[in-house]
Formats: structure tokens, C-alpha cells, sequence
């Protein structure tokens, strides 16, 4: 069990407008439900208030960054240090020109729905990845032939050392679930690349995508979608 030692570092730090728990049940935010304490855990206001935080962590206190948990299996033994997670303030999905912006806490689920409520075709294979764009960012994420990298025009990252930054997919060198972004980056958002199509055939594609997985893996189960690497990596539907 993680034992509380970081009363010092919250007597640090500045007040912050989101949320600082100590001791936090793990197991409230996972998907399957399991997991021990964080030591601290944080959900920020807003990218100020992440900001602040960092910017007043001591360095040498690890930060573990998580999204929704829908495939991440915590010990029970707890995470020591920071958890940071993105909460609704960071899950804002709007049109930037022909791009879909979406914020790093946006379900995947969303950003399919809205880009077909908008008649922008390209993202329906989110529809099928049980997760957040942060997620689909840090291990480009992919379904059904298409992957993040496919259809990311750019993200926005927070370093540790509090530097905001606005990175291209060539810059990330995103390959199959995996990208060299350090693990200390907490990303913010994604602009996503989009085309023009018909509303209906897209909201098809979309039932056409959850259809598929209903036939091939048990979703009403507590499961977290496809858990192993495909071996064939040149084609990850084999």
C-alpha cells in the first residue's frame, strides 16, 4: 500500500482551481475496477492551472498520467507520486477549419459521432477504440485499417518543465501502438485531419463499425478491447 509521504509537497504548492486528493481510490477510475491508492491524485481546471501544478512539483516526484483506464491495470499496491488525470474541462471537440479539434480527454466514441454530425468523413474507425484521444495519442491508436497517425495534422503537449508545444505526427515518430514521445508529456489536444462526405453514409460507417466489434468481441463484457500487439504489424487486421 502506498504510504502517504507527500503532505510536504501539497504544502507547496500554490492553490489550484482543480481538484488535489490525497490517498485516491484507484479502483473509482478504471475500467475494471482494481487498483490501490495514488499518493496524490490531480485533475486540473484548465492547461493554467496544469500548468501551475508542474511548474511546482518538485522534479524528483514521479507524475503518472492517465485517461479513461478502459485497458490499463493498476497494482494493488497504488502508484506513488502524482497522477494526473484530464477531466471534462479537456474534452471539448470543435471544427478548426476542415480539422477536428478535440480535446485529450474527448472519448474516441465522441469525436467519430461529431465529426459525423458535421458531415467530415475520415474518423469513423474511433467509433471502435474504447478511449480517449490522449490515449489514441500516446500509443497511436488504431482500428479497422486506420490509426491516429493516418489522420493526426498536429497535437498540442505540456512538457514537465511546463514548455507548451505543437507537435507534427512526423515529429512523435509514431509507429504500430507506439511513438517516442517521452512518458512524462502530457498531451492536450489533437487536431485532426477530416474530409467532406454524406452525414448518413458516415453515421452508416459508424453502425457498420460497432456491428463488427459486437460480432467479435464481447462488449457489454468489462474488457479492454483488443489486448495483444498484433504479431503481423504491415497489416494489423490479420
Amino acid at each position: 500500500m502506498v504510504v502517504n509521504n507527500m503532505a510536504s509537497l501539497i504544502d507547496k504548492l500554490p492553490e489550484l482551481r482543480g481538484s488535489i486528493r490525497e490517498n485516491y481510490d484507484l479502483s473509482k477510475t478504471t475500467w475494471f475496477k482494481t487498483g490501490g491508492l495514488a499518493e496524490v491524485f490531480f485533475k486540473p481546471k484548465d492547461i493554467a492551472d496544469l500548468a501551475l501544478f508542474l511548474k511546482n512539483c518538485p522534479k524528483d516526484i514521479p507524475i503518472t498520467v492517465v485517461g479513461v483506464a478502459s485497458n490499463l491495470l493498476i497494482r494493488d499496491g497504488g502508484i506513488k507520486g502524482v497522477v494526473i488525470r484530464l477531466g471534462r474541462e479537456f474534452a471539448n471537440i470543435e471544427m478548426d477549419g476542415e480539422l477536428v479539434k478535440a480535446g485529450a480527454s474527448a472519448l474516441d466514441m465522441n469525436v467519430a459521432n461529431f465529426a459525423a454530425d458535421n458531415g467530415r468523413d475520415g474518423l469513423s474507425f474511433f467509433s471502435g477504440i474504447p478511449g480517449s484521444i490522449g490515449g489514441a495519442l500516446r500509443m497511436n491508436a488504431g482500428a479497422y485499417l486506420s490509426e491516429m497517425v493516418d489522420v493526426l495534422h498536429d497535437a498540442t503537449i505540456i512538457t514537465r518543465d511546463c514548455e507548451v508545444k505543437n507537435l507534427k505526427a512526423s515529429d512523435m515518430n509514431m509507429t504500430y501502438r507506439h511513438n517516442d514521445i517521452a512518458e512524462d508529456v502530457i498531451f492536450i489536444e489533437a487536431r485532426l485531419k477530416s474530409i467532406a462526405g454524406d452525414k448518413e453514409q458516415i453515421k452508416k460507417d459508424i453502425l457498420e463499425v460497432k456491428e463488427k466489434r459486437e460480432n467479435s468481441q464481447p462488449v457489454k463484457e468489462k474488457t479492454g478491447g483488443s489486448t495483444f500487439a498484433n504479431p503481423n504489424r504491415d497489416n494489423p487486421e490479420i
